[in-house]
């Protein structure tokens, strides 16, 4: 069985954003999460090798879902 780990943080993103109908910056993202400018960008290009709790926590908040909403398993 083979496949990959990937996010969706920019599916979310841009499903938050077409929801409230306004760009949003990666540094409101930061503000509000309280995650490093670093760890943002990783996510959002799908960089991820270790996925830690309180960062996958501060996303679904953010974005208002669930881990199964931001992490999937693609084949």
């Amino acid at each position: 069985m083979s496949g990959k780990v990937q996010n969706h943080f920019k599916i979310l993103l841009a499903q938050k954003e077409a929801k409230e109908g306004r760009r949003i910056q990666y540094d409101e993202i930061k503000t509000k999460t309280g995650m490093a400018m670093s760890t943002i960008s990783a996510w959002s290009t799908n960089r991820i090798n270790r996925y830690d709790a309180d960062t996958i926590a501060a996303l679904c908040s953010y974005f208002g879902c669930t881990v199964g909403d931001l992490i999937v398993f693609e084949r």
